[in-house]
């Protein structure tokens, strides 16, 4: 039998060009996990024992908080001793909310019009400072968290209706005004932020990203009475008041329906994907996935069920896998690496339960 070798067209070649290409965005893509609860809290040993786990099953990355006193910053060496790198979600000082709390529980958070920015100069150059002078590296920088959700942006009003607004509403209603006044301050500590970062000796080339967002859309089923901004309707109005200047990418948080695990789940996932990365890259920011995670099919057992969410989670990898190689994602965080240490019933989101690391664990911490 006769085989036929093609010649290689310009179209051939420029194809091949492509395919490297997104294949070398999809090897570069940043895979890390959230450690969330205060893990600077528990004892040393612990800490030890959960940062030796991490790194057995291939960390590289973590996304924490570090408080500015010597707890967080040992915490800090010692993740940097293991080997991982932090990506830094950071906070600006503000007032706390007076009044009622909101309907989906007591109020934790401020408002981004409270912020403060002397105040938070302060802070990020003190941040800076200590990281420095202990020869700590992170990954990158976040800051802030959901800020277009009642439930982390004291601006939206205490008792919700459940409303999505749009971009208009950050024009026109009254809601929405207050909340724009809030993200306008927002990008005055971003700056701030930037400048500190650029003074840093060892993070001065870190990325800065921009909060998480809820990935929401005006057609989105918003319950628990919380308000919102759509994600879109904040990435354009962040967008024109000068975002691309002081950010390296966007941050978005994705819980994806699990509804159903058959095709016609899946069309409706890669739809909420798609309307999700056209705002990323393509002459903006690539997304920075900082959280995604599911809890599909899991059960306070021990040993927890874990096929449905594998299933799940080999199918967003694979939707991941092709955003990546369109340079429109740079980075996905699991949620989460384990819930509290010494918490009565285990995290379902977790990828670390029942003292080992679940196989969706460790699918979605794998490199790409």
């Amino acid at each position: 039998m006769k085989i036929f070798v093609p010649l290689l067209t310009a179209a051939a070649l420029g194809f091949g060009l492509v395919c490297a290409t997104g294949a070398a965005h999809s090897q570069n893509l940043v895979v890390g996990v959230n450690l969330v609860n205060e893990p600077y809290d528990l004892s040393d040993a612990e800490q030890e024992a959960t940062l030796k786990a991490m790194k057995a099953a291939g960390v590289r990355v973590i996304r924490s908080a570090i408080p500015d006193n010597e707890k967080g910053l040992a915490y800090a060496r010692r993740v940097y001793a293991h080997g991982m790198r932090i990506e830094l979600t950071i906070y600006p000082v503000g007032r706390k909310a007076e009044g009622a709390a909101p309907a989906n529980g007591p109020q934790r958070w401020v408002g981004l019009s409270t912020f403060d920015a002397a105040l938070s100069k302060a802070r990020f150059e003190s941040v800076f400072s200590k990281l420095d002078a202990a020869g700590i590296e992170l990954a990158a920088v976040e800051m802030g968290n959901e800020i277009n959700s009642a439930a982390f942006n004291a601006d939206f009003p205490s008792s919700g209706e459940g409303r999505a607004l749009g971009a208009s509403d950050l024009k026109n209603d009254p809601e929405g005004q207050q909340v724009a006044k809030g993200y306008l301050q927002y990008l005055k500590m971003l700056a701030i932020l930037k400048d500190a970062r650029d003074h840093s000796k060892l993070n001065r080339q870190i990325p800065i990203i921009s909060a998480g967002l809820v990935a929401a859309f005006e057609d989105s089923q918003i319950g628990g009475g919380k308000d919102l901004v759509t994600y879109k309707g904040t990435l354009d109005f962040l967008k024109a008041n000068g975002l691309n200047n002081l950010v390296d990418g966007y941050g978005v948080h994705i819980y994806p329906p699990a509804g159903n695990l058959g095709a016609p789940g899946i069309a409706k996932r890669e739809d909420i994907l798609q309307r999700l990365f056209a705002e990323c890259g393509a002459g903006g920011k690539p997304c920075w996935v900082t959280e995604w995670g599911s809890r599909v099919g899991t059960t306070d057992d021990c040993p927890s069920p874990d096929k449905d969410r594998a299933t799940l989670v080999r199918e967003m990898r694979g939707h991941f896998a092709q955003f990546a190689a369109q340079g429109r994602l740079k980075a996905i965080f699991f949620f989460t690496w384990q819930g509290f240490a010494n918490a009565p019933h285990e995290d379902r989101f977790s990828a670390f339960r029942c003292g080992e690391l679940t196989e969706s664990g460790r699918l979605a911490i794998a490199p790409m």
